[in-house]
């Protein structure tokens, strides 16, 4: 009588692929089955699964189209996530969504920092590395949200360096600065190299503006002479709106009319205003001398005469030198003007709206301001709680147009700008 050889016992999971299970070993078969249904998943996954370059770039348009960013926030959340996927698929292309683990932390924070050093000398990677990690999880969330992963795996926030927060300026930082050469009396006769620098129009109003609107530094950049604007009251305004070729907002809420104080008529803000519109037309841009590009907008030229390529070695460093030691920017003048209203009793709602903050609306609740017009109510609250210790009395766009004739036909210092895009 012939034996019977056992059989091998072969159970079909996919196309190509069997559990097989030797004889004997039935019960580890009947242990395995209730987990076959998630091997099997996880394969079709893979093999379901979009490439991983493809997926960033889906995410990306979907982070775009679904928030109201501006051109600023776009263009750095497309450079992060170029950044993100040169990482990720930089040494496998075809990489899958699928495939995505826990050594993509490892690689992340291996890479990114050197990607991030080259070229920069802004001394804020540890800010710029918070800002890839929560990109970087943002894009797992989805991965997990589309069913394409399960392990909801994150990478922890960056601690290496603390973010900085931005100094409000004292009386005696606005001194320093407000008595630097910009700010001096020129006369007609005024020697052509008396100063280095190049005079040009923002270098002076820049400054007092962000000084006494609260306004970003890119919304001054991009303000156009129809921006200035008298109300019915009688109340000059500057209008700060999208409204213009390459003019953006950070929100919504940053569209917003803020009334121009004596301080600024004092010094002439109008006629430099009148002097563009009659020069260019109502669309002239104030700063003529400001050029657009997609990264930086307006604000480039300002951001490097005022803030310098490293921290303390623009204008505002070599002219208050505590800058030098951090947090110290153009922001600082929006920072004071948020502290010095919010100090004079100024409610918060109203101070948020005129620094275009999300939620903000003008709150007007005095009984002294109850029976007055919006704008002539805030009007008299900048006049009453923007108090400086500084003397502005012999400041005036009339000296500084004296210091930028007496430049005239003398050779620009420094790189020639690019063609001005309007």
């Amino acid at each position: 009588m012939n034996a019977v050889t056992p059989t091998h016992i072969s159970v079909p999971l996919l196309h190509g692929l069997s559990l097989t299970v030797a004889p004997g070993h039935e019960k580890s078969l009947e242990l395995a089955m209730p987990h076959l249904a998630s091997i099997t998943a996880a394969i079709y996954r893979y093999h379901s699964s979009p490439l991983l370059s493809e997926f960033l770039d889906t995410v990306l348009a979907r982070f775009l189209r679904e928030n109201d960013y501006a051109t600023k926030s776009a263009y750095m959340l497309q450079a992060r996530m170029a950044k993100l996927k040169s990482v990720l698929t930089g040494k496998n292309p075809v990489r899958r969504v699928a495939e995505l683990g826990s050594a993509d932390i490892a690689a992340i924070k291996d890479e990114l920092p050197k990607l991030l050093k080259q070229n920069s000398t802004s001394g804020s990677q540890g800010g710029n590395l918070q800002a890839y990690y929560q990109l970087f999880n943002r894009m797992l969330d989805e991965a997990v949200s589309d069913r394409l992963i399960t392990e909801a795996i994150k990478i922890k926030d960056c601690r290496s360096t603390e973010p900085q927060i931005t100094k409000a300026f004292l009386d005696s930082n606005l001194i320093s600065l407000f008595s630097s050469w910009p700010y001096q009396r020129y006369t007609p006769d005024t020697p052509k190299d008396r100063v280095l620098l190049d005079a040009h129009s923002y270098c002076f109003w820049l400054m007092p503006l962000g000084l006494f609107t609260g306004a970003r530094l890119n919304e001054l950049c991009q303000l156009r002479a129809h921006d200035v604007i008298q109300d019915i009251h009688g109340v000059h305004l500057v209008s700060i709106n999208a409204n213009g070729s390459n003019k953006s907002l950070k929100n919504k809420q940053s569209e917003r009319e803020v009334p121009i104080c004596s301080k600024l008529l004092a010094m002439g803000f109008l006629d430099f205003v009148e002097e563009r519109r009659k020069a260019d037309g109502p669309d002239a841009l104030l700063f003529s001398e400001l050029v657009f590009d997609e990264k930086h907008l307006y604000s480039r030229a300002a951001s490097r005469f005022f803030c310098g390529p490293v921290t303390g070695a623009g204008f505002i460093g070599q002219h208050c030198p505590v800058a030098q030691e951090g947090g110290f920017n153009f922001k600082s003048f929006r920072r004071t003007f948020s502290l010095r209203l919010e100090k004079s009793g100024v409610s918060s709602s109203t101070i948020a709206y005129l620094l275009g903050h999300r939620g903000g609306a003008p709150e007007v609740t005095n009984e002294h301001y109850l029976e007055k017009p919006l704008s002539v109510a805030l009007l008299e609250q900048l006049e009453r709680g923007l108090s400086y210790n500084l003397s502005l009395n012999t400041v005036h766009w009339q000296h500084f147009k004296y210091l930028m004739s007496s430049q005239s036909g003398r050779s620009r210092r420094g790189r020639k700008a690019q063609k001005t895009l309007h």
